[in-house]
């Protein structure tokens, strides 16, 4: 779908008159970015003589980062699916609670699932300051913010679908999962641009 096409039919689509892509997909594409730029910043480390000594751990950094950007670029579309699911089903699910429930869960997952891997890339991006290539520091502090700002862009998919569920359990479950992200994201961002600010200075 989105993902073989090309960046301005993405854009069109999203700036215009369209259910979807929306948000979800816009916060996975921003994720998507911010660790493609981490792996950018990897590969320019591995293989330089003045980072031989932390070259095995960004080796291992690399191969994390690439993991998530192939499950980030599937979730640019699998939420749309997940609205158009939702969009279409609606209306046929009208009386069912179990059924609205289900197709609540399915939409509000994608995001759930953007924002556990957004934060699971920060703290390998607070790594990759430790250790990757200074001349690309930069790169290294703008993933921070597209990071962290995928992880909030996200989470409001989440909490607008949780809205209309009436199982609590989920709701909680959820809720209990995102509450220490939600706190613990702004802090490891701004330690992480401390950081490479220390570089530019």
């Amino acid at each position: 779908m989105y993902i073989n096409g090309s960046v301005r039919e993405y854009l069109k689509d999203l700036a215009g008159r369209k259910p979807a892509p929306g948000g979800g997909s816009a916060a996975a594409l921003s994720a998507a970015i911010g660790v493609s730029l981490m792996s950018m910043v990897a590969n320019y480390t591995i293989g330089n003589p003045r980072y031989k000594n932390s070259e095995q751990k960004v080796s291992a950094i690399l191969e994390k980062s690439e993991r998530f950007r192939a499950k980030l670029e599937g979730l640019i579309d699998k939420d749309v699916d997940a609205y158009n699911e939702l969009s279409k089903g609606m209306k046929e699910a009208a009386k069912d609670s179990a059924k609205l429930d289900s197709l609540y869960k399915g939409a509000a997952g994608v995001p759930f699932e953007i924002c556990k891997i957004a934060a699971e890339c920060l703290k390998i991006c607070d790594e990759l300051a430790d250790c990757g290539n200074k001349n690309l520091v930069t790169d290294t502090a703008i993933a921070a913010i597209l990071l962290e700002g995928a992880f909030f862009s996200a989470k409001f998919n989440v909490y607008i679908n949780l809205k209309y569920m009436g199982d609590v359990v989920y709701i909680g479950q959820v809720h209990k999962a995102l509450a220490p992200l939600e706190e613990r994201m702004p802090k490891l961002k701004e330690e992480i641009l401390e950081k490479c600010e220390e570089v530019i200075r």
